[in-house]
């Protein structure tokens, strides 16, 4: 069983993210190389410098408990399947489709992924940090419990999606699409944004002053307001 903590609550009052899984629950896993990729099923293995044109999970498979470094995979298919304690290091997948997955208690680092379809996935306890993100679709989507550090995302869609205890923190963020989400103590004050669509949609959302004067006349527009020197 991972090892638990608990990440405090914030002091402006929006609520932090809290993460349950320890990557030291990890240790003594059993090592696998290149050749055994998947051949005994992944469970409480960790794999290194593996390379593949594609990984394919079906609807109903499970990652649990496992570590992968250096990973690198033309394209990755998990639709449907559930990741669930284990870590990522340094992956490099142009192309990862996972649409209806469930990935609990995850965390990425130093990574890069070109596209990530992961509409109606459901994200629990996930840390992004230090990784390199393309487009990442996260339309009608479940989060709770999720942060991206030090992190740069090229366009983040969460159309129609439902967030909890999300943050961003030294992050840049081209576009964000927050058109038709449900957000509650979502923290956007770490984030250097572009461009937001659907500026609806961050009702729940945190910003700070600096933030407010830059989406002022987006904010203004919404509201129907004119102003006039």
């Amino acid at each position: 069983m991972a090892a638990r903590t608990k990440t405090p609550r914030g002091r402006s009052g929006t609520e932090a993210p809290r993460f349950d899984f320890d990557e030291s629950a990890l240790s003594g896993l059993a090592e696998r190389d290149s050749t055994e990729f998947g051949s005994t099923g992944f469970e409480g293995l960790a794999y290194s410098d593996v390379a593949l044109d594609a990984w394919e999970l079906g609807v109903g498979d499970t990652v649990e408990a496992c570590r992968f470094d250096g990973l690198e995979v033309a394209t990755w298919g998990f639709r449907g399947a559930r990741v669930v304690e284990s870590v990522f290091v340094g992956a490099n997948i142009p192309v990862a489709s996972g649409a209806r997955s469930d990935w609990r208690d995850v965390e990425v680092r130093d990574s890069r992924f070109g596209s990530v379809e992961a509409y109606d996935a459901g994200w629990r306890g996930i840390r992004f940090i230090r990784c390199k993100l393309g487009y990442v679709n996260l339309r009608a989507a479940e989060l709770l419990d999720v942060a991206f550090v030090d992190c740069t995302i090229d366009e983040i869609d969460m159309l129609d999606a439902s967030a909890r205890r999300v943050a961003f923190e030294a992050t840049r963020i081209a576009t964000l699409n927050a058109s038709g989400a449900r957000l509650t103590d979502v923290d956007l004050r770490g984030a250097d944004i572009g461009q937001v669509v659907g500026m609806a949609g961050l009702r729940g959302a945190t910003i700070s002053s600096e933030q407010l004067q830059l989406m002022a006349p987006a904010l203004a527009d919404l509201a129907g307001i004119l102003v006039e020197s």
